[in-house]
């Protein structure tokens, strides 16, 4: 599966009708985590491992700089696999 890279204004611009790669990342994460609760916490513990060092709550755009560049390394990863301990995996590497 093929996204788009993240640029910091995506965390801090609105675009009517275009989905953020990171919103649509998000949204997978959660599934492969297995929806709902522990999807989530999938989802938080991958972007930790990916590089958002922040607590769940911040916004993204606060540190869009950061959050970019954090979508952008999972994007490398995603796009190869969404097997949820392969991603995990490589991401600990």
């Amino acid at each position: 599966m093929e996204f788009e890279s993240s640029n910091a204004s995506d965390f801090t611009d609105f675009k009517p009708g275009h989905v953020f790669p990171h919103v649509i990342m998000e949204k997978m994460l959660t599934k492969i985590g297995g929806g709902s609760t522990p999807g989530t916490e999938y989802k938080q513990k991958v972007l930790k491992l990916a590089g958002w060092k922040y607590d769940p709550i911040i916004g993204y755009a606060k540190h869009a700089e950061i959050a970019a560049q954090t979508f952008n390394r999972l994007r490398e990863i995603i796009q190869i696999t969404q097997d949820k301990n392969e991603i995990l995996n490589k991401l600990s590497s």
